[in-house]
C-alpha cells in the first residue's frame, strides 16, 4: 500500500469522524466514537507520511547511485 492510498483512507476517515462530531449534537455518545475514528485516521496519516518519506529518500538514494 503506498502513501497515496492511505492518505485516501485517513481523509475518509475524518470526513466520517466530522459526520459523528455534527451528530454529536442529538447523540452525545457518539462523540466517544468519533474521537476514536479520528485517532485513527490521525495514526494512517502518520504512517502514509512515513511511507512517502521512506520512498522520496530510497528514489533519491537511487537516482544519486545511478549518477555517481
Amino acid at each position: 500500500m503506498n502513501g497515496a492510498k492511505i492518505f485516501s483512507v485517513a481523509t475518509a476517515l475524518t470526513l466520517v469522524a466530522l459526520l459523528g462530531f455534527m451528530l454529536a449534537g442529538f447523540f452525545p455518545i457518539i462523540v466517544d466514537f468519533a474521537f476514536g475514528i479520528e485517532a485513527v485516521a490521525v495514526i494512517l496519516a502518520l504512517t502514509g507520511v512515513v511511507a512517502v518519506s521512506f520512498v522520496t529518500v530510497r528514489k533519491s538514494m537511487e537516482n544519486a547511485a545511478r549518477h555517481y
